[in-house]
Parts: C-alpha cells; structure tokens; sequence
C-alpha cells in the first residue's frame, strides 16, 4: 500500500478525482478547438481555474473540519481564484488588446512553472509508493518542459500557447484522476485491514 508523507496528498480523494476530470475535458477542448475565437480559449481557461480553485478551497474547508494541514489547499485555491480573475477580466486601463494577452500568457506561464515544481517536491518527498512518485515527478517534469515553451516560444502564435497549456492540463488532469481513484482504492484497502483487525482484537480476547 502507497503511503504518505504530506498531508496535502492526503486530501480526500474526490478532489484529486473532481480537479482531474475538469482538467481533462478542459484540455482536450483547448487542444481541439485550433480554429477558436482567441477571447473565448481565455474564458475557457479562466473558468476552468474558477472550477480548480473552488475545488480547492471546498477541500480545505474540509481538511479544516478534521483538523489537517489547510494551509497549502487555501493558497492553492485562492491563487487559482486570482488568476482565474485575471484572465476573465476583459480590459485593463491603459492596456491594449494585444498586451493583455500576452500578460494572461505570462501569467499561465508562471502558474505552471510553479505548479510544476511544487508538483516534482510532493512526487518526491510525499510516496513511498514507487509509481506514485514516478507519476508525479513525470508529471512535474514535463509540465516543466511546457512553462520554459511557454516562456520562450515568443515566435508563437497565441492560439499555439493556449493549446500548449491545454496539454498540461491534459498531463496535469489525467495524473490527477489517477491518483484520485488509486487514492480511493487504498482507502478501501485500509478499511478492510482496520476491519479485519478488530475482529481478530475481539476473537482474541474471548
């Protein structure tokens, strides 16, 4: 059985199942949809965050009721939230319409660099579980590889950056899936063996 270390990882395993499924079709939409209106991929984006971030901070209230570690999943939440707001936001005095893209680019740049590096320090630190680790340490690696695209690939279209960060989210949701139904599967294992121990305890004391 796969085993812990940091409480993060230890959040109910619908939210890693929920974040992943939004994740997936929102993915799949960006990458797909290569003849789209630039604005509308934005406002997929941005909502697909809203989602993401509300998951989040649900999540957190609910590690708050048991007492867990909260803190991570709030900032989690509240930085998805904000650039969610950030990329809904459909002008900005001073701005123009050209600039305000490439500052929501920079922005989706950014959040996945981050995510991606907070993403190798959990798959390393957080499993004793060998494909566990694998699995988010790949995952952190390649979305690595998409925010340094991202960064420097200025000779690229905007719609070629949104369907790049559309692959992350693709990598990002089907890792997170994956974990969320294996998390499921070893609760139910746990279960099993705390409730086969206690029949032992009680055969044993009579």
């Amino acid at each position: 059985m796969s085993k812990t270390t940091k409480k993060f990882i230890e959040s109910h395993w619908l939210t890693f199942a929920m974040k992943g499924a939004i994740s997936i079709v929102a993915g799949l939409c960006l990458m797909l949809a290569t003849g789209g209106d630039t604005e509308t991929l934005i406002q997929i984006v941005g909502w697909t965050m809203v989602g993401l971030g509300v998951i989040e901070l649900i999540n957190m209230a609910h590690r708050s009721h048991k007492q867990a570690n909260w803190g991570f999943p709030l900032f989690l939440g509240l930085l998805e939230i904000a650039i969610a707001a950030s990329l809904l936001v459909t002008a900005i005095p001073g701005v123009g319409a050209s600039e305000l893209i490439w500052l929501r680019i920079i922005i989706l740049s950014g959040y996945v660099l981050f995510a991606s590096v907070v993403t190798i320090m959990l798959g390393f630190t957080s499993f004793s579980n060998m494909t566990d680790r694998f699995m988010w340490i790949v995952n952190g690696m390649l979305g690595a590889v998409l925010a340094f695209v991202l960064f420097a690939g200025s000779g690229l279209s905007i719609t070629m950056h949104i369907e790049l960060f559309g692959t992350y989210l693709l990598i990002n949701g089907i890792t997170d899936l994956f974990f969320g139904v294996h998390s499921h599967d070893e609760a139910l294992e746990l279960k099993a063996e705390r409730a086969a121990k206690r029949i032992s305890a009680k055969k044993g004391k009579k």
